[in-house]
Parts: structure tokens; C-alpha cells; sequence
């Protein structure tokens, strides 16, 4: 419990004038690694699928960290990120971007990891209690702040996590009623079966911020099919001070 209160008070450090935070939406990542690569553990027989998630909001919002649960506590907070896909882990990747082995390794790129932002080398990001961005248990637990100056885009956006999963090739996850998940399964009035997905941001002046991050396979529409689909962000918005 210890490390959740040093958690949360990480993320609420204290900044400029607050604005908002709206949801967040997954955005597929193309031309992932092929199937069974070397580079990826675990994943032989399986296709990778990697998205991006994107926090969206006002542009210029500063955010001070990500709340995603501590793996060392799982039950001292709601927040996690579930999924029944194997999740892909680059063999020389790390819990942030490995910008140092991009050039070398292109498959790099699909590992999973956590950010504040797309531009490398970005904000320093430090964490907060037991982080697991392996997928032990089919769940996904970490929490990221930092004290740089990280602010959504002129777009109001921020992607704050790159994830990969693996799932048998002859499977489609994005079928409907595959059952397959990566966040919330059931929202938008689809199947259900999933335990729910949630983050925490904090926001400049100790405001933090509940969101409910939706299943990423029904997000957003299967490889080869129509342009991609921006959600808006999901229901779930709690404010806390």
C-alpha cells in the first residue's frame, strides 16, 4: 500500500493550470514483425498485433504520469491492463523505447513498452512500484511519471504505451465474437467476459483523472479493412482531487 500512496503522490506533482483530459483510443502500429520471429520469445506460431495507445485531450495539457497499477500490490488500486493474447516482448527490449537498438534491430520497434509521447529521446520517465509489462497472468501493471515538461499535441494527443500480442495464426481476434481482448472486452455493447481495464493520469495541481481503456480488437477494424477509426474516447471519466 506503501508504494501505491508514493505512486499517486508521483503522478500529482504540482504544475501549471490544469485543462483536460478527455479518453483514450488504440491505434494500430503496421507492418509488424513476421510470424514466429526469434526476436520475440515465446511468440513462435503466433502473428503479432501492436498498437499504440493514445491518451486524448486539450492540447498543451501537461501530464505528470501514468497510473496503471502496481504488479508488486495488485490489489491496492483498480488499475491494470488486461488481455488473453500473448503479450510480445522484444529479447532486448526494455519496460521503455530502446531507441539505442532501432537502427540494428527494425523488430524493436514492436516490443512493448511504456512513453509520454512519440518523439525519442522524449521526457525521462521513472516508475513507481512493481511494474509487469511481460503479461504474467494475462495482465499488464506498471506506473510511469515524470518531472519533464510532457504535454499532449497540437492534435491533443499522447501515446503513453506501445503493446504487442501474439495470437495463433490461424486465429482472427478481430472477428466478431472471437472473445480476444486487449483492454475491455464487452464495451459498445459487444461480448463480454473481461475484467475491466482502467488507468489513472495525473494532471498538473493533484488532479487524477479515471479512464477505461476499450478492447483494442473492436477499436479498431481488422488489417485490409476500411480507413481507421478514431473512437472517442471511452465512458468511465472520474475525477479525483
Amino acid at each position: 500500500m506503501t508504494k501505491m500512496i508514493i505512486a499517486a503522490a508521483a503522478l500529482a506533482v504540482a504544475g501549471s493550470a490544469q485543462a483536460a483530459v478527455t479518453g483514450v483510443i488504440w491505434r494500430p502500429v503496421a507492418n509488424a514483425p513476421a510470424q514466429g520471429s526469434p526476436n520475440f520469445p515465446g511468440q513462435a506460431g503466433n502473428t503479432i498485433y501492436t498498437f499504440d495507445l493514445i491518451l486524448q485531450g486539450d492540447a498543451g495539457q501537461r501530464i505528470n504520469g501514468i497510473n496503471m497499477g502496481d504488479s508488486a500490490f495488485p490489489n491496492a488500486a483498480p488499475y491494470a491492463l488486461y488481455t488473453n493474447g500473448a503479450v510480445a516482448n522484444h529479447q532486448l527490449g526494455g519496460n521503455v523505447r530502446s531507441t539505442a537498438f532501432e537502427g540494428f534491430f527494425p523488430d524493436i520497434a514492436f516490443d512493448t513498452f511504456v512513453a509520454l509521447g512519440s518523439d525519442a529521446p522524449g521526457p525521462a520517465i521513472s516508475f513507481a512500484g512493481g511494474t509487469n509489462l511481460s503479461g504474467v497472468g494475462g495482465v499488464l501493471r506498471a506506473t510511469w511519471f515524470t518531472t519533464d515538461n510532457a504535454t499532449l499535441d497540437a492534435s491533443g494527443e499522447m501515446r503513453i504505451m506501445r503493446v504487442s500480442v501474439g495470437y495463433v495464426s490461424s486465429f482472427d481476434p478481430f472477428a466478431k465474437g472471437s472473445g480476444a481482448f486487449l483492454g475491455t472486452l464487452g464495451i459498445g455493447g459487444l461480448e463480454v467476459g473481461s475484467p475491466e481495464s482502467s488507468i489513472q493520469v495525473g494532471l498538473p495541481g493533484g488532479v487524477l483523472t479515471d479512464l477505461v481503456v476499450g478492447n483494442a480488437f473492436q477499436e479498431v477494424p481488422a488489417p485490409g479493412a476500411a480507413a481507421l477509426m478514431g473512437l472517442a474516447g471511452l465512458a468511465g471519466l472520474r475525477r479525483r482531487r
